[in-house]
């Protein structure tokens, strides 16, 4: 005759039993729903990927280069630079200062990146096509960063895609400097695309003369 431990036992073990099965078909069904959410999160952003010293973006395809050209009068096309890594700038050829020292940084950064500098693509966008005339912005390139590209369009399409850039400008009329002399107040931070095409992250001007963090940052990217 069993004893009363014995017999008592009996549910508790088919209790454990059945939990089993159903705890581990449970913690399956919790597992690949996890799974699950991470890869949607990954696809909408198009694969975060590593961390960066920049100041990350939310991964959002990067926006069209609507109704600007370079110097050769093509459009600039996204799918053309998949699996490299873009580099977008927007400034002026008339900047005393910070637009030639951003594009130095940049030529610097690049020199370090040994092969994989060909995978890197530095856009740079005028917010003074008035004066930067294709003729102007390829000398002004080919000073400073030859392989960059440059893109200009009329005022209409520089204030759209500036906006959807989230770059901040104006323009400043300097008197002292005679009729028609004016200077632009903008911003200077520079845009990483990945080879995606997606935003990836947004460095400062002083960022970019500590050469090795983007330089870091590209190698992971491109990895």
């Amino acid at each position: 005759m069993p004893s009363a431990s014995t017999s008592g036992d009996l549910p508790a073990r088919r209790a454990c039993s059945g939990g089993g099965w159903r705890g581990s078909a449970l913690r399956a069904l919790t597992v690949c729903g996890l799974i699950g959410l991470l890869l949607w999160a990954w696809g909408r952003d198009g694969g975060r990927g590593p961390a960066l010293h920049g100041h990350m973006l939310d991964g959002r395809p990067a926006p069209a280069f609507q109704g600007l050209r370079d110097t050769h009068g093509r459009a600039f096309a996204w799918g053309a630079r998949r699996g490299d890594a873009v580099l977008v700038f927007f400034g002026y050829t008339h900047c005393p200062d910070v637009c030639p020292l951003t594009l130095v940084r940049l030529a610097r950064v690049l020199d370090g990146l040994g092969p994989q500098a060909g995978r890197v693509q530095v856009v740079f966008v005028t917010l003074d096509p008035a004066r930067d005339t294709p003729k102007v912005l390829r000398a002004y390139l080919d000073a400073l960063l030859p392989a960059a590209t440059a893109l200009r369009g009329d005022a209409a399409a520089t204030a759209r895609s500036a906006a959807q850039w989230g770059v901040r400008w104006r323009r400043v009329d300097d008197a002292r400097g005679g009729a028609g002399d004016y200077w632009f107040d903008h911003s200077a931070s520079v845009t990483l695309v990945g080879p995606r095409g997606h935003l990836r992250a947004r460095y400062g001007y002083a960022q970019l003369a500590a050469h090795g963090l983007l330089r870091g940052d590209l190698r992971a990217m491109l990895r």
